[in-house]
C-alpha cells in the first residue's frame, strides 16, 4: 500500500444492522466510497450465512493484501504473471477460556507465471514485508504462508 505522500491514511467502514446478525458494510477513504456495500452475517447456528463471516473477512484480508503484495514484488522485478489464486482460511479453535478465538490463518499463494526464474525467489524472500494487514495481523495471530509456484507450461500439461 502507498501512502502516497500523507502522514496517514484513513480507511472507514461504516456498518449498518440489517435484520438478525447480518450486516450491511460500506467501506470509504476521505469520503470516497470503495465499491459496493456488502453484507456479513455470522455463521449457522446463530446467523444465517448471508454473507461473509468476520472470520472469513479477515482471512479475505490478509490474503488479499499477501497477493497485492506478492504481484508488485514481482512486477518490479520483471517477472511476468498470468494470474494468482490464493486461498486463505481463518482457523477458528477455543483459547484457554473456551472461548472461540482466531488460532491461526493459513494462506496459500498460487502465483501462475510465463516461466519460472530465479527473480521469483527474491520476491519469495520480500513480499510479505511490504503488507500491510499481514504484518499488522502478525502481532496478535500466527500467519502461515505458503507460495506454490507455476509455470504457463505446467499448467497446460496440468489441464485435461
Amino acid at each position: 500500500m502507498q501512502m502516497r505522500g500523507q502522514a496517514q491514511r484513513r480507511f472507514a467502514v461504516h456498518v449498518k444492522h440489517v435484520d438478525e446478525y447480518q450486516f450491511s458494510s460500506q467501506a470509504s477513504e476521505d469520503g470516497r466510497l470503495h465499491g459496493e456495500p456488502f453484507v456479513s452475517d455470522e455463521p449457522d447456528p446463530v446467523g444465517k450465512n448471508a454473507g461473509p463471516s468476520t472470520p472469513a473477512l479477515l482471512g479475505a484480508a490478509v490474503g488479499h493484501c499477501l497477493s497485492a503484495a506478492l504481484l508488485e514484488c514481482l512486477r518490479h522485478a520483471h517477472v511476468e504473471v498470468l494470474g494468482c489464486e490464493t486461498e486463505a482460511v481463518a482457523v477458528v479453535a477455543p483459547n484457554s477460556e473456551g472461548l472461540p478465538r482466531i488460532d491461526h490463518v493459513e494462506v496459500t499463494l498460487r502465483p501462475r507465471l510465463r516461466e519460472l526464474s530465479s527473480r521469483k525467489d527474491r520476491c519469495e524472500e520480500l513480499f510479505q514485508r511490504y503488507c500491510t494487514v499481514t504484518s499488522s495481523v502478525k502481532k496478535g495471530i500466527d500467519v502461515r504462508v505458503q507460495v506454490e509456484w507455476q509455470a504457463e507450461a505446467s499448467a497446460r500439461r496440468e489441464q485435461p
